[in-house]
């Protein structure tokens, strides 16, 4: 049985202002995340004097890479009565949880590749059932200027967790074993600022000018151009393709796949990344020259290896916080302003459609 729709807000003002009405109207769920995360810290034994002290210690790195975001975030937490670092540790959910290949299948495709030549770019959002129950998953719209709007899928305090812009620049990501972290700028604020840009050069020089804090992999595309970023705070890897990309939770640039220990990965928390890559990867192959949004909303349903799957469901042999189950699964194309989003496994959940 199909889910409700997920939550959608629309801001607009400038940056604080955005931030306030956001945090005015999201303020419930903002709170219920913060005590999931104090929570979450107090099993490692990390006290909530301990952990905004942390924090405090990325607040610079911030405000120098974009004043307008720690203006949105300054106003999310007047509005929502939380503390500033409280909104920024929910940003910092990245750099904060332990590493789990087991977590988000990521593809995008263009060119030849598809029915009509079009880009589509598309995720299954993949995290505890714990987490997704409490985070506050809802859809973000915010008019940034009067040339510029992004729609992103995000948490209760998040700007944004991926999404798309008025200027199609859309981007999905994955998690990737931790081969460093630093204080620094936190993944999520990267991509609240990619979402700003207009051009694709700008979107990924908002990844190479951040003095990055942790480790992913970005896809981010536009109309025609896709790119694959793996990063770490002191490096990148880049992949280009003029038809179809994947991604799954493990290195595949060559400079960063032999500083992973892949059978350490598989090992320690299972295959699931091998084998979704190979599947999305087949899936792909298998329809080259006719993909199209059908394909994609099919891809996002694979069982392969189930309940690991692409399309992931809690595993009930494992303990809470490891049954990871597809919070949502979206679908973006640039060239229609346009997402695709479940509320909820793609198996089970319609997609709905939503216009930047």
């Amino acid at each position: 049985m199909s889910r409700k729709k997920l939550d959608f807000l629309e801001v607009a003002g400038n940056s604080f202002d955005r931030g306030k009405q956001y945090g005015e109207t999201k303020k419930e769920s903002i709170d219920l995340l913060v005590n999931y995360l104090y929570e979450s810290y107090s099993k490692n034994k990390k006290t909530k004097e301990f952990i905004l002290e942390h924090v405090r210690k990325h607040i610079p790195y911030i405000k120098e890479y974009s004043q307008e975001i720690f203006e949105e975030i300054q106003g999310i937490a007047e509005g929502s009565g939380k503390l500033l670092e409280e909104i920024i540790m929910i940003h910092m959910h990245e750099e904060k949880s332990g590493f789990s290949s087991h977590n988000c299948t990521t593809l995008a495709s263009t060119g030849k590749a598809t029915s009509k030549g079009e880009t589509l770019i598309g995720q299954t959002w993949d995290i505890s059932k714990n987490l997704c129950e409490v985070s506050g998953a809802f859809l973000l719209k915010e008019k940034i200027n009067k040339s510029l709007s992004t729609l992103a899928y995000t948490y209760a305090g998040m700007i944004a967790g991926a999404g798309i812009n008025s200027a199609g620049i859309s981007l999905v990501w994955n998690s990737v074993p931790r081969l460093d972290i630093k204080i620094g700028v936190p993944t999520y604020i990267i991509i609240a600022e990619i979402l700003r840009q207009k051009k694709i050069g700008d979107a990924l020089a908002s990844i190479f000018r951040a003095k990055r804090a942790g480790c992913f992999n970005f896809l981010i595309v536009d109309k025609t151009e896709l790119y694959s970023i793996e990063a770490t705070p002191n490096d990148v890897g880049i992949i280009y393709s003029n038809d179809y990309l994947v991604h799954s939770n493990h290195y595949i640039t060559e400079k960063f796949e032999k500083k992973q220990d892949i059978a350490k990965v598989a090992k320690e928390y299972s295959a699931s990344t091998l084998i979704r890559y190979n599947k999305i990867s087949s899936l792909l192959k298998d329809k080259y020259g006719s993909i199209n949004l059908d394909s994609f909303k099919e891809f996002m349903c694979d069982h392969t290896n189930y309940p690991e799957s692409i399309c992931r469901h809690p595993d009930p042999d494992k303990e809470k916080e490891k049954r990871i189950i597809s919070c949502s699964s979206f679908i973006m194309l640039p060239s229609n302003q346009e997402i695709w989003i479940t509320n909820g496994p793609a198996c089970e959940n319609n997609f709905n459609k939503y216009i930047v």
